[in-house]
């Protein structure tokens, strides 16, 4: 599948989830995201001239990446030495449609 940012400056390639999720917690639930994880060598991201954004929330185990020119938030990532290795693309930067893929709701927020 491929994925992008509205102006185009980030590209992701990756296959189709068999399952995504959304998580209500504060983070998550902000960005409207729609989650399907994959460990980092199943996923190619492009970043073009334009440049990434990125957070780090919290305790600082993940990043969040985002588009430096039109804001959306693509993927997030685990940090260097996590010993799980972790990428989440976010699919609502699909362009295709996600017929067939189920969705899981994760309770982040009482967690």
């Amino acid at each position: 599948m491929e994925l992008s940012c509205d102006c185009g400056n980030i590209e992701i390639s990756v296959t189709k989830p068999d399952q995504v999720t959304v998580c209500n917690c504060a983070i998550c639930s902000r960005y409207q995201s729609l989650w399907g994880y994959y460990s980092p060598g199943e996923v190619k991201v492009r970043m073009g001239g334009m440049g990434v954004d990125a957070y780090r929330r919290g305790d600082r185990e993940i990043e969040f990446v985002r588009c430096a020119n039109c804001g959306c938030v693509t993927h997030y990532r685990t940090l260097p030495g996590d010993d799980d290795p972790l990428m989440a693309v976010n699919f609502r930067m699909a362009h295709e449609e996600l017929e067939n893929v189920s969705v899981r709701y994760n309770n982040g927020k009482d967690a």
